[in-house]
């Protein structure tokens, strides 16, 4: 099968990552794939890796007009059976410079179809994802909530999780340091829920004395409004704002406990990737999307968003009970291999098998 995957910009991002992963595995399985966005492959590297036989088209250097024209050029030059659209604006390009030229179009989006309540809705973007989607032959979205919100505005609708980006942990290391870890951008902290984090923590630290929070990740304003939070709940040297790390998997390998505390929470692929290294988790559960991959119990706790309470208690099970806490590391370990890309890639096949059909 000759798969186009069209991304119009590479970064460091959910989507890029995903592309790229598409693209490896497409590659892997014997397909032809062409990736097309803005950069040549020493570029991509950069931020990915990206498979040898992965050809690379870079069709987004130019002023608009251009970039549809020279990925026009590249539609009619490569004939690809099928082209996936990563995120709304770049399927939308996809869509004007393959117009006429009788090619399946898949727009796959990596975010939520409800608005996240903290952050500025534009038009462009509102356009392109509710009202757009509806001209391609088929939008893949990664919550079954997300399903049931647009299948009837769209032509097709499918249920496709994001890969993992990391691999999972061959064995689960047994004795794990005492630490509840979270990730994510600091400057993003009340989305993130990192504020309810720390003040569930508050409620109950003096019991556990040999537990920390650590909170992995990046951003001058978010740090600065979380110390001075750290400080006033007289939490220091309780709750560690590490900064960035490159070697997360080791930090979710060596940690008891992960905790995503989000307040709005689109998929949650940080949630997957700690439970693959053998972390016991427990996530804020943002419509039901986060009960999606946390199926039951046994393979974590999922607690209402914005509920310090319930957090508060979710963690002190969590502590105490550590026959519960190995059982749910194991039990989270084996979820997490269902989203491994070599089924996210099957699952990927038999779509477009489906669509040629």
């Amino acid at each position: 099968m000759r798969i186009m995957i069209v991304l119009n910009r590479i970064a460091r991002g959910g989507g890029e990552n995903v592309a790229v992963q598409l693209a490896n595995q497409f590659s892997r399985m014997g397909h032809t794939v062409f990736f097309v966005s803005n950069k040549e492959r020493n570029n991509i590297s950069d931020f990915y890796p990206i498979e040898e036989k992965v050809q690379i088209l870079p069709c987004f250097r130019h002023y608009f007009p251009l970039k549809i024209f020279s990925l026009r050029r590249a539609i009619k030059r490569v004939n690809p059976d099928i082209i996936i659209g990563i995120m709304p604006d770049s399927t939308f390009y996809t869509y004007l410079a393959a117009f006429g030229l009788h090619k399946k179009i898949i727009s796959s989006d990596h975010s939520s179809f409800e608005k996240n309540p903290y952050s500025q809705r534009h038009l462009f973007p509102y356009l392109l994802k509710f009202y757009f989607n509806a001209v391609y032959d088929c939008v893949t979205v990664l919550t079954k909530t997300d399903h049931d919100i647009v299948a009837k505005r769209f032509k097709k609708t499918v249920v496709m999780p994001n890969p993992l980006s990391i691999a999972p942990a061959e064995t689960l290391k047994p004795n794990k340091k005492k630490r509840i870890l979270a990730a994510g951008r600091l400057n993003i902290w009340h989305c993130k829920g990192f504020d309810i984090l720390i003040k569930a923590w508050a409620r109950i630290q003096e019991k556990y004395p040999d537990w920390t929070v650590e909170i992995a990740g990046e951003g001058d304003k978010g740090r600065q409004y979380l110390e001075n939070m750290i400080v006033e709940k007289h939490l220091e040297n309780r709750v560690i704002l590490s900064g960035f790390h490159l070697n997360i998997k080791d930090f979710f390998n060596d940690s008891e406990i992960f905790v995503l505390s989000s307040r709005y929470e689109g998929f949650g692929m940080v949630l997957i990737e700690a439970m693959s290294q053998g972390a016991a988790c427990i996530a804020c559960d943002y419509k039901g999307r986060q009960r999606e991959i946390i199926q039951n119990d046994s393979q974590g706790l999922c607690v209402e968003c914005e509920n310090e309470e319930a957090l508060a208690n979710a963690l002190s099970r969590m502590i105490e009970d550590e026959e519960y806490r190995k059982q749910v590391q194991e039990n989270g370990w084996k979820r997490s291999l269902a989203f491994t890309p070599d089924k996210i890639g099957d699952n990927w096949t038999r779509l477009l098998e489906e669509m040629l059909r």
